[in-house]
Formats: structure tokens, sequence, C-alpha cells
């Protein structure tokens, strides 16, 4: 049923095997005491995604928590360095600043035009993906980078809209200044292609009171013809303590980045003979953006009567977003995007002898308002308007959560209804009033049961549901003209996985996962002939996901230790037939039939750190109807830090190589896109370094 594994490169092959096989050896296990990081393990994993705080074993969804200790010794470039350790998750698009990141939780998400799609993103307790699905990460600082959740199902019972999956991120808190007053860390970095890396994070506790600032400048030219880069990063976080059992904390965030070119898709020929140019359109029309972004929040969280928890929070955030498209008519786009949102929680738990009830509810609401125009691109200079229009996207949430325990049984189990309202209201006029409004109301559930076979291992099972509204991107992109696009439905979903997790008594844990989703209304990616270069989006009938996945850790050695991951995938359409051809039962595009990755971490000195990764990706295919795919392929990569400390001072250099064995592979798929300008290549030989430095008092 599942496609073979394959390899891109014999040698690296043979190498990973005998790697694997070498770490093995029962003389490194006999090392090991592992009664006691096992209950270490139990007590401090987590889940905090789900709402309900849980120890991972305990939960009866799939869910996976990354550690970021290997972030010092990265290039910090985007978020793909850290997730490429989940197995359900693929990015692409690491190297075009102007597209974003675009990330896919099972294949959710895989259709973005650009950004993330389809999968709900929280930092620190606030939504950073928008009321209609949309979210960028442009505005995210990867140094400060404390933890990261992922779960994988189905999870528009507890985020509503655009919930495939959920990423949970934390920066970095009062929990940073370990008994300390005062701490102050630096980085410098330089990256190939003239890549600059400048970062600063300082923090200072008075009292209860905790101020943590983070600044960071980055700039490129970019490794293809036009893709030059460049943005500026300010994160402010302020931490009271009013009492033992509450808080408030407010953050301030503002990004500006006036340059980030689009070097654009092109064929299988230029791809192959000229990686490293840009299409000739992009460079004519001069395509790329320019945005700023500020966003504020509050968060006052508090118990009572030791038994309740109450949360409530607030945010507004401004984006202005200026961008060049590579053709002429509507070719300039300048929006105003004005995000704000509100939700309030309490959650609370009984107990009654063998059984254990923790309950929480709650509302959530946010709306969002896009004021954008279209303007004629004439070779790069704003021409002739071509669109006027103000778009605004509501939403109301109501959820209840409920986990009940009773003995070794967990069951988990939620519901949502979601009120969203769609607006378009017309001020281009000259062409009629194209004004108009869309209502869209879903009811979401999710139900998981775990069995905690022992106090290290646990069997679960779930099903859930979840939804997509189309962006206002995606309705606003009409190819019938202006207004909203009334032929698009929201993409809904239900989503079923088995697994089994736990804990290793040889310093390890593993979770082993199969899952099937079946979605309705699939939205996918065209492109048309006379805007090529720009993304409509349709239907179709429904698409089945069948797929299985494993994740395992292992500390070998207190020298040597080993990460890893596994994912098969089998992403088909069904009931899908446009202009009479037929495309039952091809794979969709813009996913890997399989995917792999493993870190294995090398301290052979007390001081220097190894990782080596070697990442597989399997065929993915460019469009729907599968005729053209870029084949399998191999990347390994290596880093190197070396740790200097005395007393509260810390001096760390680092060096990196991507891509070590120059793999030739597109970064980015632009999945059906016009004229088979598929792909965008990624650097061949990738290398950076630095230095960070800390100090503390």
């Amino acid at each position: 049923m599942f496609p073979p594994i394959k390899y891109g490169s014999s040698s690296v092959r043979k190498y990973l095997l005998l790697l694997f096989l070498s770490l093995s050896c029962p003389w490194l296990q006999a090392q090991l005491s592992p009664d006691t990081l096992a209950t270490n393990q139990l007590e401090t994993i987590q889940v905090k995604a789900q709402k309900i705080q849980k120890p991972w074993l305990k939960s009866a969804i799939s869910s996976y928590t990354l550690s970021t200790e290997l972030k010092e010794q990265l290039p910090q470039n985007s978020l793909q360095e850290l997730l490429v350790n989940v197995p359900s998750i693929f990015s692409m698009n690491a190297n075009n600043r102007a597209q974003d990141l675009r990330i896919s939780v099972r294949g959710f998400g895989s259709r973005a035009a650009f950004g993330v799609r389809g999968v709900k993103f929280i930092v620190d307790g606030i939504p950073e993906t928008t009321t209609d699905g949309q979210g960028q990460l442009d505005n995210l600082n990867l140094g400060i980078i404390q933890s990261i959740e992922v779960m994988n199902n189905g999870s528009s019972a507890f985020y509503g809209n655009a919930s495939g999956g959920v990423i949970n991120i934390s920066t970095t808190d009062e929990s940073a200044f370990q008994n300390q007053q005062h701490f102050t860390e630096l980085g410098l970095g330089f990256q190939s292609f003239e890549g600059q890396l400048y970062q600063l994070t300082t923090g200072q506790k008075l009292g209860k009171t905790s101020l943590i600032l983070h600044a960071s400048h980055q700039q490129s030219e970019g490794y293809r013809e036009q893709s030059d880069f460049q943005s500026t990063n300010v994160n402010i976080r302020l931490i009271h303590q009013l009492s033992d059992h509450s808080k408030i904390e407010g953050i301030f965030n503002y990004m500006d980045s006036p340059t980030a070119d689009d070097p654009g898709g092109v064929n299988l020929m230029a791809f192959d003979s000229i990686p490293r140019s840009a299409r000739d359109r992009n460079v004519q029309f001069e395509a790329g953006e320019a945005i700023s972004q500020l966003k504020t929040s509050l968060r006052y969280t508090s118990r009572f009567f030791d038994k309740l928890d109450f949360q409530t929070y607030g945010f507004y955030s401004r984006r202005d977003f200026f961008g060049k498209l590579p053709f002429s008519n509507s070719g300039i786009i300048d929006l105003r995007r004005d995000f704000a949102g509100h939700g309030s929680s309490l959650s609370g738990q009984l107990k009654r002898r063998s059984l254990q009830w923790k309950w929480y509810a709650g509302y959530e609401w946010s709306l969002q308002n896009d004021e954008r125009q279209r303007f004629v691109n004439m070779d790069g200079a704003q021409g002739a308007a071509t669109l006027d229009q103000t778009e605004k996207f509501g939403n109301i949430g109501l959820f209840l959560l409920n986990d009940f325990t009773i003995g070794q049984w967990i069951v988990n189990a939620a519901l949502r209804y979601d009120n969203n309202q769609i607006e378009a209201v017309d001020a281009f006029l000259s062409d009629g009033d194209n004004s108009g409004e869309i209502d869209l109301d879903d009811v979401n559930y999710s139900v998981g049961v775990a069995y905690q076979i022992n106090q290290r291992q646990s069997i679960f099972a779930s099903v859930s549901t979840s939804f997509e509204t189309p962006t206002l991107n995606e309705l606003s992109n009409n190819p019938t003209g202006g207004g909203l696009n009334p032929a698009l439905a929201p993409q809904q979903a239900t989503h079923f996985e088995l697994g089994f997790k736990g804990f290793l008594p040889t310093q390890g844990r593993f979770q082993l996962t199969a899952f099937f989703i079946r979605s309705k209304d699939e939205l996918l990616p065209f492109e048309i002939e006379q805007f090529p270069g720009r993304t409509f989006f349709r239907n179709i009938g429904r698409s089945d996901r069948l797929g299985a996945e494993l994740f395992y850790q292992q500390n070998f050695h207190p020298l040597i230790s080993l990460q890893t991951n596994w994912a098969v995938h089998q992403f088909t359409f069904e009931e899908y037939i446009l202009d009479g051809e037929d495309f039952n039962g091809n794979r969709l595009p813009g996913t890997p039939n399989f995917q792999g990755n493993i870190n294995l971490l090398l301290t052979p000195l007390a001081r220097l750190h190894i990782n080596l990764q070697n990442q597989s990706i399997g065929k993915i295919y460019t469009n729907d109807g599968n005729s053209e795919a870029q084949d399998s392929r191999s990347i390994t990569s290596i880093s190197i830090k070396y740790i200097l400390e005395k007393d509260q001072f810390r001096f760390m250099p680092y060096i990196g190589i991507n891509n070590l064995f120059k793999t030739k592979y597109a970064d980015n798929i632009r999945i059906n896109a016009f004229g088979q300008r598929y792909y965008e290549a990624a650097p061949d030989l990738f290398v950076y370094g630095g230095i960070r430095v800390r100090f503390a008092k």
C-alpha cells in the first residue's frame, strides 16, 4: 500500500546505517540508569496545547513536545530548522522570504500560496493565525523560542477554524533568570550569500516584575537572483506576579521588513540548467513585498479557591503590506490589516474515588479587517487602480473540554461551536457593486480514549473533526472580478488515529501512530493564463489521507544520543473530475509520500557539541494531474558549537554546513503553476557560523 523508502545517496545510506548499528551496541546500553530517567521524563513532559494540561503519557491524542536546545548552533533562518523533528510536519520555502515558510501537518496547509494555511499557530497563549486561517511567521523571534508543542490531528474542537493541526510556541519567560536578577545575550552570525544576523536579548528582574527585551536584524542577498531580504524585529515581554496564584503579562512585538524580493518559480529546464536564476517576469515586474507589523497583547491568569483557574486575554495587531506580483493587471497589492481578539476561560477539577474529572470551558472572539487595494503593475511602477474593497471576517467560538481518568483509562472529549461572518464592501464601483456577505456556522468535536498499560506505556485512539473556511485572500482572488468568490466553500475533514507511546527502560521515548483522514470540498490552488503568477482556488470532491508516523528518541550514552522520526503517507484524491479529466486516485501535490529525519548528537568533549543530521524526503508531485514530480532526496547537514563558561559568563562559537553533499532539489514547489513553473531551487551548499555570548548577575 505504501511506497518503498529510498535514499538519494548510497554513500549517505551506508554511513547512517553503520552509525546506527554502532550506537545500538549492547555495551553502550549497559551503561544506562533507566529508572531515574524514566521517572524524570514522566514528571516533566507535559501536554499544554490541549488546554487541559496533563502528562504526555496520559493524553489520548498524538502530540510532540520539542526541545529547542539545538537552536544555539543553527542559523535561525526559519522555524523549519526545529520542526524537522516532527514526523507529521512537512515544510517548504525556507529561502523565499516573500512567500514565507509553508507548513503542512498531515497534508493540511500544503496548498498555501504563501505562509501558513490550515494550521493554527499560538504564541505565548495568543493566536498568531488570523481569523480567516492565514498565518505569517515573519514576526516570530526564533532566538527566544523556549519550547514547541505540536498537535497532529484535527483540532477545531479546541481552536476553531483552520486547525488541521496546532503548533503551540512558548518564548523566553521569567524562568530564564535562573535565580539571577539580570542577564544579557548577544549573537553575531554570518551566512552564505552575504547573510548577516545580529541578536540581543536582555532581561531584568525587579521584585515580582520581569522584563525581557529581544531585538534582531537579519539580511541576505539570497541564493537566487532577486531574492534579497532584510528584516528587523523587536519583542518586549513584561510579567508581573500579582500573588502566588495570579499574574499579568504584556507583550509588544514590532517587525519591519522593507525588502523581500520574490524570484518566482521556473520550469524544469531552467531549474536543471540555471537554478540560481529568477523568472524573467518576476525581474521585469520587480516582484516582492514590503511589510511592517505591530502586535500587542495582555494576558491575566489566576487561581481561585485552589480549584478554579481563570484566564483572559486580549490582543491587537496592525499589518501593512505592499506587494508586487509578476503581471500587469492587478499586479500591485496595498493591504492594511487590523486583527484583534479576546478570550476567557475557566477550568477546574473534581475527584471522587477512582474518578478524576478535569474540565475547561470558555469563549474566543476575533475580528479581522482587511482594506485591500489593487493596481496595475507597470514594470514595477504603480498604475491605475483595479480594486478597492474592505473585507471583514468575524468569529465567535464557544467550547467545552473534558478529561476523565478512571483507573488506567483516560477519556478526552471536546465540543466547540463557531460562527463566522464574512463581508466585502466594494468601494471600486466602476465595474459595479460587488459587495457581499457570507455566514458560516460549524460544530466540531474530538473524542480520545487511552489505556495506560503500565507506568511507562499507553495506547490511544481518537476521532476528531476540522474545518477550514477560505481565507479573505482566497475569497478576494475571484476569477470573475471583484468582491468575494461565491463558489468557494469550507473544507471539512474527519480524523481517525490509533497510537502506542511511552518511555523505554533505556533512556528513551517513542510514539507510533497510524491515521486516516477523509476530507471533503478540499481547497486547491491553480493559475489561469490571463493572470500567470496569481493564485486562485477551487473546491474538489474529497481526499483520503492514510499514513503512519514514528518518533523515537534515545540516549545511548552521556556522550551520544539519537533522535529520529519517520512518516509514510498516501494522500489521494477521490471524486475529483475537472473539465472532463479524472484525477481520482492521484496523489495530493505538494506533499511527499514519505519523510524521515535523523539527528545524531555527539559530545566527544565536555565543551564540544556536534549534531549530524540527515533528512530524507520522498517524491513530491507538482500538480493535480501528477504529470510531473520532484524525485526523492536526502540532505545531510552538520553543526558544531564549543562552550566556554566561567562564573556567570558564557562564550559560544558555532559553525555549520547545510546540504553537505550538495544535493540538488527544489526548496519550494508552486502547486499547479501555469506554464509548469513549479520549482524554486534550494542552495546547493549553505555555510553559517557565529558567536553567542551570555553574562548574568
